[in-house]
């Protein structure tokens, strides 16, 4: 015999978005250059404590940021649920946040070695552009080197 379970957690959850910038010492950690970013985080309120601001979550701490990382915060109310965010995506992307197959893995190898261009490949696995780059340099077929990323010099 099957039960039903009702959930009834709210479907929305406090998010705050907070807009990053460099500290006065642009060198960061293991020598990569800091630039301007954004960090979006699940979190209901925020405490400042020596310096640093700390995002909280039911009384738990989320995470903890230096403020001299800080430079604006804006706060969201009604964004939707991780579940419903990803049921939406997979709308698009339908192996979104899945793991690759044996067989899935050979297949980009082939598709790789064939010639295809990343978007035609990333449309026959039913995931992004970026998610396949990945899974390439993590299987070793391309280096990572090969895909800049943007703001690091």
């Amino acid at each position: 015999m099957s039960r039903t379970v009702q959930d009834d957690r709210p479907r929305t959850a406090g998010w705050v978005r907070v807009r990053l910038t460099a500290p006065q010492d642009p060198r960061g950690p293991r020598g990569v250059t800091l630039t301007e970013g954004e960090l979006v985080l699940r979190a209901d309120r925020v405490a400042v404590d020596e310096g640093a601001l700390v995002f909280l979550c039911s009384d738990e701490v989320v995470f903890q940021l230096d403020r001299r990382y800080f430079r604006s915060m804006a706060w969201f109310v009604d964004r939707p649920t991780f579940a419903e965010w990803l049921r939406s995506r997979r709308k698009q992307f339908p192996n979104s946040h899945t793991r690759w197959s044996t067989e899935e893995r050979e297949q980009l190898a082939k598709e790789l070695s064939g010639g295809h261009n990343w978007q035609k490949i990333a449309d026959v696995h039913g995931r992004t552009v970026h998610a396949v780059q990945r899974e390439a340099v993590k299987d070793g077929l391309v280096t990572a080197d090969a895909f800049p990323r943007p703001g690091i010099v």
